[in-house]
């Protein structure tokens, strides 16, 4: 029986094995125009600012629902893919090189169950393109606040600056041609405090001078925490909150004292995520661990915000030992993760190697097919073990299904708009992740 790729990456991970040839490997001459159309952009983007371009030559792989190749394609050099999807076509795989940390690491991307349409802007890292961003040192001199606000935590663009660095080097670069705002929120030690935020505007100052960041930056009742009413259906999580903005989310921050306070004047669209962590154990393949997460949107901060972890640790571990013992490469392998139906759309899961990470995502109850690659890619992985093996199990309040959350997130990778729609605020997902020994 052919054992295709996916089938023999696995086996690295149980034991070992090899890979296996190319299957039937194609190009659309001679295809009917009248097919319908699968179409999808690549870039490559820095990481950053919000340099881009084009990519050209990733690899785009159709497979037959048993997961042997269909046909294989390039992206051509507008990074544009346009291929037929006929009723053969079920599967559908998409690879390329990423440069990251000064290497070459490979992103694979397979999405079972398919359909024909636009699968938007599919973008992978290069960081050979921050050359092109244009950035800069800030030198912020926070001893003031270090004395000022000795019980609190500073955190300046989403990282927590030490007190002990009285003098913080913070780097920023340009998108569109300017700075975003500096944003820095102080968060209290000790429960019952009011936490505070404030920002600056670097297109404002000489950069090669030194910026002392004073406790008046923080006065002011807008500058001044509003407490949220937390329910979480546990005692043992952690909190967290950011802001959605035109920069992207800022004051990312964690709540040492579970007392999430939210900044309503200076921003108006604040989400709250609350998330554990279960250590699980090992067994004969490696470490398990367990992580829950719920997150929304908080439109009225004088109600009280539930956040329901999912907590599914001990249905999804059974699903997962059971998949591990019958994940053979003997054609197709079925599972249910279904249980969280109501909050959730899709399953993904990934495997991780030193150079390369493969994720494979579908719908919460199906089965996986025996995945097959050319022989280049199968070679990505090589005979070398698998370090990583993750089961994610994911999905957002505002999608009707996989296809809908599919669908969304084509459109959101083509919006010109810096905020996502709000259908992406509240946000659920659960995984076990396996790490080798």
């Amino acid at each position: 029986m052919r054992k295709g790729c996916y089938a023999s990456t696995l086996m690295l991970l149980l034991g070992g094995c090899g890979g296996s040839g190319d299957s039937n490997n194609s190009d659309s001459d001679g295809v009917t125009p009248s097919l319908p159309r699968l179409v999808m952009d690549v870039e490559s983007t820095a990481n950053m600012c919000n340099v881009v371009e084009k990519k050209a030559g990733v690899d785009v792989i159709v497979h037959r629902h048993d997961g042997s190749i269909l046909s294989s394609y390039k992206s051509d050099a507008q990074g544009h893919v346009d291929v037929p999807w006929s009723s053969e076509a079920s599967h559908l795989t998409v690879a390329a090189p990423e440069f990251i940390s000064g290497s070459i690491s490979w992103n694979i991307r397979t999405d079972l169950n398919a359909k024909a349409g636009d699968y938007g802007i599919y973008r992978f890292f290069d960081e050979r393109l921050n050359n092109s961003c244009e950035c800069s040192y800030i030198n912020l001199d926070v001893s003031e606040i270090a004395t000022v606000y000795s019980n609190y935590n500073l955190y300046v663009d989403n990282a927590y600056i030490n007190p002990i660095f009285t003098d913080y080097p913070l780097h920023v670069c340009k998108s569109d041609n300017k700075f975003a705002p500096v944003n820095m929120v102080l968060i209290p030690k000790q429960g019952g405090v009011a936490a505070y935020a404030g920002n600056i505007d670097p297109n404002e100052f000489d950069l090669s001078q030194v910026i002392p960041l004073t406790s008046s930056m923080f006065e002011g009742a807008n500058h001044e925490g509003t407490f949220v009413n937390i329910d979480v259906n546990s005692s043992n999580y952690s909190l967290r909150s950011y802001s959605e903005t035109e920069y992207g989310r800022q004051n990312w921050v964690i709540w040492p004292t579970k007392e999430v306070q939210l900044f309503p004047e200076l921003f108006n669209r604040n989400l709250v995520s609350a998330s554990q962590r279960i250590d699980l154990g090992g067994n004969d393949i490696g470490y398990l661990s367990y992580t829950g997460l719920t997150r929304r949107a908080v439109t009225d901060t004088s109600n009280k915000l539930n956040l329901n972890l999912p907590l599914n640790e001990n249905l999804m571990l059974n699903e997962v030992t059971r998949l591990m013992g019958v994940m053979d490469g003997a054609g197709n392998t079925s599972y249910d993760f279904s249980y969280n139906s109501t909050n959730m759309q899709g399953v993904q899961i990934t495997l991780g190697q030193g150079n390369a990470y493969w994720a494979i995502s579908g719908p919460l109850k199906g089965s996986i097919p025996d995945l097959d690659l050319p022989t280049h890619l199968q070679s990505v992985f090589g005979n070398s073990s698998v370090s990583s093996m993750s089961f994610y199990v994911w999905g957002y309040g505002g999608m009707a299904g996989l296809y809908d959350l599919r669908s969304e997130l084509s459109k959101s990778s083509r919006s010109t708009s810096p905020i996502r729609s709000t259908k992406f605020d509240d946000y659920d997902y659960e995984d076990i992740t396996i790490t080798a020994y």
